[in-house]
């Protein structure tokens, strides 16, 4: 009897405490409003001349082509909440925000290892359907994150929506193709993302996260405050800080998830990205062999079969080995396995209404409903697909089990899980009742959970890897690689090469520190002149050295590209930089394995390591590969030096290519040769004697190409040239096709043909 009373005494004890758990913020009242403060942070500033909250009324319509999205907002009522008052609470703070008839709950209290987190219940008799919320900014503020980012690295100063859809072909209007583009409504704009994440970290160092999937809008334009957009039911706040913002990122991906180590065979060589059946495939492999290219995998994204349109050759979206294109594809796989190199294959969420597995099940309710309530069907040109409805348990695990039996059960080491983005908001209907709207940005993480589920089922996690494109918060926890989708094959900051490099430090600020992209870029339009040149190949693959994985893409429009075995001068140079990525795969492996464990993005904004320096605040397109390799792709054409900022350092800084040493901080100007790409290591890193063996192991040979195999390129904008208007170009093109109104229509033509996803 004695301990079952000292047993309840401890248990109330406990709950009295944890019901009087400290607060880690502190809020000040004011003579007209009232300060949140984290620390010596101000999060927010409520005066009743200048609000906080805002709530309101409207409607949000969601036009979709093809994975891209037009959304129109209409505010119909927006009413400021200024009139406040104080509820007391042992555990929480609350304030009471009415105006008319809307009464507002906001909460604040500690919890789940964050010092703030902030929740809005409406209490009045006209109740809101969205919010607005206001946090305290300074005007010299920078601002990072928002999930993956291709034009921005600090986003302050502009708006982003939060909706996963598609990236958009060439992002920047006053680009020609971007032009051409939007006359199918896919071109894209600086903001439009396969990976928007409501989660932003601020230069005063603190982040914000906020926890719902429904569609949201940070807006970093106004000088005093950030401004968070929310419609419908509104979600948790999470507030956190850190007197670093390494330590920031790493609480990040603690709350959020971090992604497992890859598999050891990734670091061996390449991924060729090839098609073409068994027999091209092999000889792709041998042509790169006896060129010394060093290859992991062969990537084979027509492993299903194609189909023939008028617009081409497609991929048939029937997800088992097609033996006709593949013969003899089950030993194959066998064999290349006991030399080393795997093979990767292609799947997507949708079924082409045609194929085999889509007939075996259509009856059984596995799919995404029309109104009708028959399977929801998509056009995706000249072909029908529908839609796995991941909502309903039976046919979630009854696409799991086609993933474990059609592709890891065949064999295949991993694959690219495409898509993700395209589910629509509204005449659509799934298994849970929920909607479109709801479900749309949830949608990738539940493909990534998948195929994650798949994969460990299997036993197979850390043997088997597959990439997505598509995401949202909590992607985190499942994709074992993320990479970034479809960019323009040339050298424009929008879209081309040197979007992957933003792209790659705003997901490592967002909690993915491993990601990867086309080595050469995808989206070609051969008509318009936007082929990929040997040099972008070349400059592309030099940037792909100093990431987690080296993998190449044939493109939408392989035949209008240079590829990797175009040439033997184009395959020598190209396996040389393959070596190199080899060379420092320990390095490469131990950022890995530091991220997974610790949260430390393998690819870093470079305040992240010198958060007292300015200038590293400031810098876009030069990043840390882990702490001892600072990195400056070249991602403009004709470019010969270099002029590269360095940050002060302990340890002075070595050139990798002649051993050159400098002392920071300031620019200097170095060679960068195609295959010389600019990379300093740090001389007390414990891995300088692999750095500086690379010089001596891989000596600069100058890239001479062949004239009569090199392809074409047009489109060579550099940073000088980035800030062309949008009114020009029309007026160009305007006059061009005035007098020659008929080469409109093929170029109209051409466009629609090889639109944005043409060969998958």
């Amino acid at each position: 009897m004695h301990f079952d009373r000292l047993l309840w005494i401890l248990l109330l004890s406990w709950v009295v405490f944890a019901s009087t758990a400290a607060k880690n913020y502190s809020i000040t009242t004011l003579d007209n409003g009232f300060n949140v403060s984290i620390g010596n942070i101000l999060i927010f500033q409520h005066l009743t001349t200048s609000p906080i909250l805002f709530v309101g009324q409207g409607q949000i319509q969601y036009y979709e082509f093809q994975g891209n999205f037009d959304i129109k907002d209409y505010t119909e009522e927006r009413v400021e909440m200024r009139t406040f008052s104080f509820i007391n609470d042992s555990d929480k703070d609350y304030v009471k925000f009415t105006n008319g008839n809307y009464t507002i709950i906001m909460s604040l209290q500690t919890t789940d290892n964050h010092p703030l987190v902030v929740e809005f219940n409406d209490t009045g008799p006209i109740h809101y359907d969205r919010i607005w919320i206001r946090i305290k900014a300074e005007s010299s503020e920078k601002v990072f994150g928002g999930g993956e980012q291709f034009s921005y690295l600090n986003l302050r100063g502009k708006t982003f929506p939060m909706w996963t859809r598609e990236q958009g072909v060439g992002r920047n209007a006053s680009q020609l193709v971007t032009f051409y583009a939007n006359m199918q409504h896919s071109g894209g704009d600086y903001h439009t993302t396969y990976y928007p994440q409501p989660t932003f970290h601020s230069s005063r160092l603190y982040y914000c996260h906020y926890r719902g999937s429904n569609y949201a809008v940070l807006a970093f334009d106004h000088p005093e405050f950030h401004e968070i957009f929310v419609s419908g039911k509104v979600d948790r706040f999470y507030f956190n800080a850190d007197s670093t913002p390494l330590g920031l990122v790493q609480k990040l991906s603690s709350f959020l998830g971090r992604q497992h180590e890859l598999p050891e065979w990734i670091y061996t060589g390449a991924i060729l990205g090839v098609q073409g059946g068994t027999e091209v495939m092999l000889q792709r492999l041998k042509s790169a062999q006896n060129s010394k290219v060093p290859v992991s995998g062969l990537w084979i994204q027509d492993w299903a079969g194609v189909l023939k349109t008028s617009f081409g050759s497609r991929l048939f979206w029937n997800w088992q080995w097609n033996s006709t294109r593949y013969p003899g594809l089950n030993s194959t796989i066998l064999g290349l396995k006991k030399q080393g190199i795997r093979v990767l294959a292609y799947i997507n969420p949708y079924l082409n209404i045609e194929g085999s597995i889509f007939q075996d099940v259509k009856d059984k309710g596995y799919f995404v409903m029309n109104d009708s309530g028959q399977p929801y069907i998509s056009d995706f040109g000249e072909f029908n697909c529908a839609t796995v409805d991941f909502t309903n348990p039976a046919s979630y695990d009854w696409y799991k089990g086609l993933i474990k039996t059609n592709l890891i059960g065949m064999g295949i080491s991993g694959w690219m899980a495409d898509f993700g983005e395209y589910l629509p908001a509204s005449g659509v209907k799934f298994y849970n009742n929920e909607s479109g709207e709801v479900l749309h940005n949830t949608w990738p993480v539940l493909w990534a959970k998948l195929n994650r589920e798949a994969v460990e089922e299997a036993n197979k996690l850390g043997d088997v890897v597959f990439w997505t494109r598509a995401g949202f918060s909590g992607t985190q926890n499942y994709s074992t690689l993320m990479w970034a989708g479809d960019q323009d094959v040339d050298f424009t900051y929008a879209d081309g090469l040197p979007s992957v490099i933003p792209a790659a430090l705003s997901m490592g600020m967002s909690g993915i520190g491993i990601t990867h992209f086309d080595i050469g870029g995808y989206t070609t339009f051969g008509t318009l002149g936007l082929r990929r040149s040997p040099e972008l190949l070349l400059r592309s693959a030099e940037a792909a050295i100093f990431t987690p994985m080296f993998r190449s893409h044939e493109g939408n429009q392989p035949q209008a590209n240079t590829q990797f075995y175009s040439s033997p001068e184009i395959q020598s140079a190209f396996g040389r930089l393959a070596q190199i990525y080899v060379h420092i795969s320990n390095y490469t492996k131990f950022l890995v394995k530091t991220n997974s464990e610790q949260g430390i993005p393998v690819q870093q904004p470079m305040f992240l390591a010198y958060p007292d320096d300015p200038n590293a605040w400031n810098t876009t397109y030069q990043y840390m590969f882990g702490r001892d390799l600072l990195v400056a792709p070249v991602i403009t054409t004709n470019v010969s030096t270099m002029n590269v900022y360095l940050p002060n350092d302990s340890s002075v800084w070595v050139y990798i290519w002649n051993e050159s040493e400098f002392q920071g901080p300031g620019y200097f100007m170095v060679s960068s040769e195609i295959g010389k790409p600019p990379a300093f290591f740090r001389k007390a890193s414990t891995f300088r004697n692999l750095f500086s063996s690379i010089q001596t192991t891989f000596p600069y040979v100058p890239f001479i190409p062949n004239p009569s195999t090199a392809t074409p390129h047009t489109s060579n904008t550099s940073q000088s040239s980035k800030t062309s208007h949008t009114s020009t170009v029309k007026s160009l093109a305007s006059s061009f096709y005035s007098i020659y109104p008929h080469l409109f229509y093929i170029q109209y033509f051409a466009l629609s043909i090889y639109s944005f996803h043409v060969c998958i």
